[in-house]
């Protein structure tokens, strides 16, 4: 066969190489715009998801104002509750010393007490003396009646007789002004001990008035250290679950980590909603001891597991490669952790003690009415 008769490939053309070029470019660059736009929807994604983070640590903040404002009512309280209490230490010393001061005052009496049973003895010794000399007399009258009826025989027995009775009634008169000045000092220790009772009595009604004054103000610290009890309870179970929402903020950041790049873990890192501290605290902890028959709190476990699900969800999606999916649990999952942060917030509004002392002016009826109980006292004389 002839030399030019046989086939022989063509040379490439120039023109058809460039034109592969420009499309392998195309493409690439195609490819590469595709990328981009998917990058730029995930990341408007990733911001617009972002508010929804910032209305969780706006709502997180806010029930941190609610702690602070609790634990700045329990700091007054307690402030107010130490006053009053070394007020009332003040009063009870007070109260001590005007019973010692009481106590004297009775045995002073008991002493005048036992003076007049001395001198009582001695009226009933100068009584038996009265009825001797009265015997006396009695039979020396006798006697000067038989010597009357003798006198013509033996008038000297009269002469003896009168001498008897002069000296008999000279001792009866004796005997009687002794006892008169007996009465006298007996009247006047009787009013000594009637003034000394009548004043120990109004003492005694004045300490019973100081220890009510003292015990109304007692009842009212016990009020207060009960109210500051629960509160500061209240204030460890807030703290406790406040806690948890920083937990749970915490794995959303992990979530948005892992979005951007900055993290290598993975959905099966990332922790269900029984392990988490707020589900600890909801399912085996001071929640579920305290409010596991509320309604409420009950309902609170439907968005928690959301929060959960949706963000295990969001992870396997991106890590998939579908950002729409990715992004759409992620939006998910920022509303039902805002939807279980405004709940908590309810639930603990709802359960905060209502006698808790926040407010300014509990803490000024207070001290009105702990100035109305306060004991005027009177100094008892030692």
């Amino acid at each position: 066969m002839p030399l030019w008769k046989r086939s022989r490939p063509l040379p490439a053309s120039p023109a058809a190489d460039d034109a592969d070029t420009l499309r392998a470019e195309r493409d690439r660059l195609q490819a590469r715009v595709t990328a981009l736009e998917t990058e730029q929807r995930l990341h408007q994604h990733l911001f617009t998801n972002l508010t929804g983070f910032g209305d969780s640590v706006i709502a997180l903040r806010e029930s941190f104002t609610d702690l602070s404002s609790l634990l700045l009512g329990n700091r007054q309280t307690t402030a107010f509750t130490t006053r009053e209490s070394q007020h009332s230490q003040q009063a009870l010393n007070a109260m001590l010393e005007d019973l010692q001061t009481l106590n004297r005052h009775i045995g002073s009496a008991a002493e005048q007490v036992s003076v007049l049973r001395g001198d009582a003895g001695r009226i009933d010794s100068f009584v038996h003396a009265i009825d001797k000399i009265s015997l006396q007399s009695t039979l020396l009258a006798f006697n000067a009646s038989i010597e009357a009826a003798r006198a013509g025989e033996a008038g000297r027995g009269f002469s003896v007789v009168a001498t008897e009775v002069r000296q008999l009634a000279t001792r009866t008169h004796s005997a009687t002004g002794e006892i008169g000045e007996l009465n006298r000092s007996i009247l006047q220790q009787a009013g000594h001990v009637d003034d000394t009772m009548v004043d120990n009595a109004h003492k005694a009604e004045h300490l019973s008035t100081e220890a009510s004054q003292v015990m109304q103000r007692t009842e009212q610290l016990l009020a207060l250290t009960r109210e500051s009890s629960q509160a500061l309870s209240f204030s460890a179970m807030l703290s406790e679950v406040e806690l948890a929402n920083l937990e749970e903020l915490e794995i959303k950041l992990e979530v948005y980590r892992i979005f951007m790049g900055l993290s290598e873990s993975t959905a099966a890192d990332l922790p269900d909603e029984t392990q988490c501290a707020l589900g600890r605290w909801y399912y085996e902890g001071t929640g579920s001891q305290q409010f596991n028959n509320d309604q409420d709190f009950q309902e609170l476990e439907v968005p928690h597991r959301e929060v959960h699900q949706q963000a295990i969800a969001a992870v396997s999606y991106r890590q998939a490669g579908d950002v729409e999916a990715a992004m759409a649990a992620l939006a998910r999952m920022e509303a039902a952790n805002l939807n279980v942060m405004e709940r908590l917030r309810y639930i603990m509004r709802k359960y905060r003690p209502e006698s808790s002392p926040l407010a300014a002016e509990k803490h000024t009826e207070l001290e009105h009415n702990v100035a109305l109980a306060e004991p005027q006292r009177v100094l008892l004389p030692s």
